[in-house]
């Protein structure tokens, strides 16, 4: 399985034999400065990950036969136009696209070990304060499904689940039922550090040092009809962050309104949460009313950047589904909400 980060699909299910692979590159090398193309059969899966200058990396599994580097884009340019793969085109972070696009140039630094003598919430926190590029795989006794944990320069980035399909979980809620699992059912951990940077190790392979070099000195392209000038991923504006804002407040407005077993409504169980919040966040003080939620709607009058305001509203509404327990119905109920906003989802680091 190829894992890449799904969230930000810009075009899918194209057919790899009406395309020109490195038309199609080209193109979106312009559009998106970043991210990968992912081609897939029903016993295939192969990547590209671009920068704005050049494919830095790619993938090939088949029949659990692996291939990665020139020889898996060499793969690819041969076989797209033979086969009937489904092509999708995904936007990646440019300061994440090596994380991914060396996601198999990794060393195994920890091997083994026990939740006898292992806690995980200890080992996250090591491998934070580690500065840690790499992921730790944790497998858990019986038949109880593990996971993944994806850490770029110790901080953590997502998490794959055994039952996922390739598809990071972002959510903090994912790290924390991973950890709870662990305490119960035991198992074992493994570390893994990739290797990002040129000169770094002999693990990067020969694609990526060469992309690292030519940046400096980036080649010229043609100009062809599938060109488009470069555009940055779009920034979030204060009015679509309310819309989010709102959005989620309001999902959370819903679930404590159904609960029969919480007394008090939303509304005050926020304006609780921001009287305890207003040393770390002032513009959430409810007598000031900086910014407000009432009947379903958000109003803010503040001048704080987009970035605070997400982080400070998503904190807040995390802890309320933690103190009142239905984080799990939360982040259930969410999903078509961190699909709807996935740009600011990622441009904030959102962890719900």
């Amino acid at each position: 399985m190829i894992i890449i980060p799904k969230e930000l699909p810009v075009i899918e299910k194209l057919n790899s034999y009406y395309l020109n692979i490195n038309r199609l590159v080209e193109h979106y090398q312009g559009e998106l400065g970043a991210g990968v193309v992912y081609f897939r059969t029903a016993a295939t899966e192969c990547a590209l990950f671009f920068d704005e200058y050049n494919i830095v990396n790619g993938c090939c599994e088949e029949k659990q036969q692996k291939t990665g580097g020139q020889a898996a884009i060499n793969l690819v340019m041969e076989m797209a136009p033979h086969n009937n793969f489904s092509v999708s085109v995904y936007r990646i972070s440019s300061n994440q696209l090596y994380f991914w696009a060396n996601l198999s140039n990794s060393e195994l630094i920890y091997n083994g070990l026990t939740t006898e003598f292992t806690d995980l919430e200890g080992l996250i926190r090591k491998m934070e304060s580690e500065k840690l590029t790499g992921y730790i795989d944790v497998q858990l006794n019986g038949d109880f499904k593990g996971g993944l944990l994806f850490f770029f320069n110790g901080e953590i980035i997502g998490g794959l689940s055994q039952d996922d399909k390739g598809n990071p979980d972002r959510s903090s809620v994912y790290k924390d039922e991973l950890i709870t699992s662990s305490r119960e059912f035991g198992g074992k951990f493994n570390v893994s550090r990739i290797f990002l940077d040129y000169g770094e190790s002999n693990t990067v392979s020969p694609i990526v040092k060469s992309a690292v070099k030519e940046k400096k000195d980036p080649p010229k392209k043609q100009k062809s009809a599938a060109s488009a000038p470069k555009t940055e991923a779009p920034e979030t504006d204060m009015a679509t962050l309310l819309r989010m804002l709102e959005s989620l407040l309001g999902t959370m407005d819903r679930l404590v309104g159904q609960n029969r077993k919480i007394r008090l409504d939303f509304e005050t169980l926020l304006s609780k949460k921001f009287v305890e919040k207003i040393d770390k966040f002032e513009f959430l003080d409810p007598f000031a009313a900086d910014f407000r939620y009432s009947d379903g709607k958000v109003s803010y009058t503040g001048d704080v950047g987009c970035d605070v305001l997400a982080g400070a509203i998503s904190e807040c509404v995390l802890e309320i589904a933690q103190n009142i327990g239905i984080t799990s119905q939360l982040r259930k109920d969410l999903h078509s909400w961190r699909k709807e906003f996935a740009d600011a989802v990622i441009e904030y680091d959102l962890r719900l």
